[in-house]
């Protein structure tokens, strides 16, 4: 059980309270015993001098037995009782009479007299205080079982919290399908009434998000699949091929969309292979929607050397795509460098420093002019995401009038 949990703690406290309650009766029945044997002791004492007094003035008692029946002392019949005390019990006190010897005893919380002469042995057992912690006891009972029914209680009101949790935790890894209503009056109940409302509400807005995106997207194929068609028809090879380029990045661009929605709401799964980390900048290269003479002259790629990457290749390819469009796009020069380090991939552009920390441009939908003014929107923010799942590392630097993103593959890539 987790020991920071509320059931932990509400248990330790309960704990903690039984053991008090435990300790205040214990220390009670120790103090009604003592209370009770120094009245005993007094009543002890009271018969005993009261029985000189009456030898001191010769008028003995006819009936001994009478006589300690009236200080509430009773004649003990049980011979085993009696050999109990005699043998196992405590001799509080012992005086020497004309009657014969007078010894106090204690034995199992009992009190007894013992009279012992050459006539007689007789044991009395004080009747009084016989039964004086009885009340103690009971009291410590239904202490324990008020203690024990609010334990109960309390417990079972928290109870819900589990499933709750439970639901919660499905929800965050992507179960829509929960469902957590709870026909109770307490405040768990509608904290768990709030919560199944708001999964339901969240749940039809991402349903109708994924049918307009869904939509729109089907919408887009069938006018670029038609494009793509008739642009084969054009005799002339130059417009041909520009034609086609177009419709196939357009093409491109839709898929690029699908997986950007997928990756934002969290419903991506990794397809994961081992590749080249070359062979994923090139495909990153390709669909970057620049022709030959502009990739020749804006963007410089030298990888020194090569990586065996784990990932998923085209969703890695769009993160490095992401990064290159980002490099031209804000670069002064509008040029940037891809390149390799010892621990992965660089790229680079030349450009004024940045405003703020490179953390504030990460951040999903960063729109503000003077934000897209310096090259960061939704694209590091996807790039960040990507990195993430693949358990990579995105660092940036800024050295010499030069932005420098690095991706570092860490345990996930090996040269």
């Amino acid at each position: 059980m987790n020991r920071h949990s509320l059931s932990s703690r509400i248990s330790a406290i309960f704990g903690i309270s039984f053991a008090l309650v435990c300790l205040l009766f214990l220390l009670l029945d120790n103090m009604q015993t003592q209370r009770s044997l120094e009245a005993m002791q007094q009543r002890q004492f009271q018969a005993i001098n009261y029985l000189f007094q009456l030898h001191q003035n010769n008028t003995p008692p006819k009936d001994i037995e009478a006589y300690f029946r009236h200080f509430g002392l009773n004649q003990v019949e049980n011979r085993n009782l009696m050999a109990s005390v005699l043998e196992k019990g405590e001799i509080v006190f012992h005086r020497t009479t004309a009657l014969g010897s007078l010894s106090s005893i204690v034995y199992n919380k009992r009190y007894y007299l013992l009279l012992d002469n050459p006539a007689v042995r007789v044991v009395f057992e004080n009747q009084n205080i016989k039964y004086a912690d009885d009340f103690l006891w009971v009291a410590f009972a239904l202490a324990l079982a008020v203690l024990v029914s609010i334990y109960v209680s309390v417990m079972r009101s928290i109870y819900p919290l589990k499933p709750l949790s439970q639901s919660i935790r499905r929800f965050a890894s992507g179960d829509m399908e929960i469902a957590c209503k709870s026909d109770k009056k307490d405040e768990i109940a509608e904290v768990a009434n709030e919560f199944d409302r708001a999964a339901k509400k969240i749940r039809d807005l991402i349903r109708s998000r994924q049918l307009f995106l869904r939509t729109i997207m089907h919408e887009l194929k069938t006018p670029i699949g038609k494009g793509r068609i008739v642009s084969e028809m054009v005799k002339e090879e130059v417009q041909k091929k520009r034609l086609v380029g177009i419709f196939e990045r357009l093409d491109l661009l839709i898929n690029e969309f699908s997986k950007i929605e997928q990756l934002v709401s969290k419903s991506y799964t990794l397809n994961l292979q081992e590749c080249p980390l070359s062979s994923v900048v090139e495909q990153g290269c390709d669909v970057l929607m620049l022709d030959e003479a502009q990739m020749q002259e804006r963007l410089h790629v030298s990888l020194s050397h090569d990586f065996l990457v784990k990932a998923d290749f085209d969703l890695l390819a769009l993160a490095i795509k992401n990064l290159i469009d980002n490099a031209l796009k804000y670069s002064s020069d509008k040029k940037a460098t891809v390149s390799t380090t010892e621990k992965g991939l660089r790229i680079s552009n030349r450009g004024p420093a940045l405003k703020y920390p490179i953390g504030h441009y990460c951040e999903a939908f960063v729109t503000t002019s003077e934000q897209t003014k310096n090259g960061m929107g939704l694209g590091l923010y996807i790039v960040k995401n990507i990195v993430s799942l693949h358990g990579m590392e995105l660092a940036y630097s800024y050295e010499n009038g030069e932005h420098h993103f690095d991706l570092l593959l860490g345990e996930n890539g090996g040269i």
